[in-house]
């Protein structure tokens, strides 16, 4: 059996600059544990994608993405659409890191070069928003999605304090929105400031929003939070981030393969904590099972 090459597809603005910070070092890590690799820095949205289908043919064992979950998408999205998938490695290196948490990942990135070498392939489902895009975590329609596009534009604060910051303050002035949810021989309608569609528990850098999702049941989480009081809206977020709140009467939860979102309002989403235009007023996404071979802890 052949060595091992690994293609990094690095994105050295992940994490507010942290992903510039730690590469030095694991490029020296790599180095002096003589592991054999080639490298590629991306410099502007969705270059990750294009780079992965490139590199599938050409000879190497791995692609490895270094950087946030955005990264990670990118790349998973070049992977899916090539003709030959190649496993995916992740070393973290962004603000969030809820593709890694749910991975057992280690956020420390020599730990997380550990698994280069003494990792198992492991298969893990992907969302997929038909016709349109592959999601490693989720797609977040509501306060998550301003949530996460005020994080973007953070300068100062990153990581969870930025994600906790942005939160609270869109407690108090994000407005509700309604949506229309279809399945297979079921229907709702709701109005609600957040809807989430879960490959994973996390999102937002550790929000537990949907508790119950595991990334290899081929089922996707759909978690409706209808609206709150500005100040039970600020009670319930705690609740949110650890997933004690499926109890609560205005939270909805379900669990199947593929729904179809409607509303009458332009709706802001994110996918994977990056910003998101939705395909159209109504669009359907589904769960694809096994889709992603991926480096985990053994």
């Amino acid at each position: 059996m052949g060595r091992n090459k690994y293609f990094l597809i690095v994105n050295l603005i992940a994490g507010h600059g942290r992903c510039k910070e730690l590469f030095p070092k694991v490029k020296a890590e790599l180095d002096r544990r003589g592991i054999d690799y080639d490298l590629h820095f991306t410099n502007e949205p969705l270059e990750a994608t294009d780079v992965a289908q490139m590199v599938i043919k050409a000879g190497f064992t791995y692609i490895v993405a270094m950087g946030g979950d955005g990264t990670i998408n990118e790349v998973a999205n070049g992977i899916l659409t090539s003709e030959a998938p190649l496993p995916l490695a992740v070393i973290p290196a962004g603000s969030g890191n809820d593709f890694s948490r749910m991975n057992g990942i280690p956020i420390e990135p020599m730990r997380a070069i550990d698994l280069l070498l003494a990792g198992r392939e492991r298969k893990i489902d992907l969302g997929y928003i038909v016709g349109d895009r592959y999601f490693v975590n989720g797609l977040g329609i509501g306060i998550d999605a301003q949530v996460a596009r005020d994080v973007l534009q953070m300068e100062r604060l990153r990581g969870v304090p930025a994600y906790l910051y942005a939160a609270i303050r869109e407690v108090f002035r994000f407005k509700a929105f309604p949506v229309t949810l279809e399945g297979e021989g079921w229907s709702e309608e709701h109005t609600c400031i957040s809807l989430g569609l879960a490959n994973g528990k996390y999102c937002g850098g550790g929000f537990k929003l949907a508790p119950q999702a595991e990334i290899d049941d081929g089922l996707l989480d759909i978690a409706v939070i209808e609206d709150f009081p500005k100040l039970e809206r600020l009670i319930r977020l705690p609740q949110a981030r650890k997933g004690n709140h499926l109890g609560l009467a205005e939270v909805h939860y379900r669990q199947e393969r593929t729904v179809t979102i409607s509303s009458s309002t332009k709706l802001i989403a994110h996918i994977d904590g990056e910003q998101y235009r939705l395909p159209g007023d109504s669009f359907e996404v589904t769960v694809v099972p096994k889709a992603l071979d991926v480096i985990t802890p053994a």
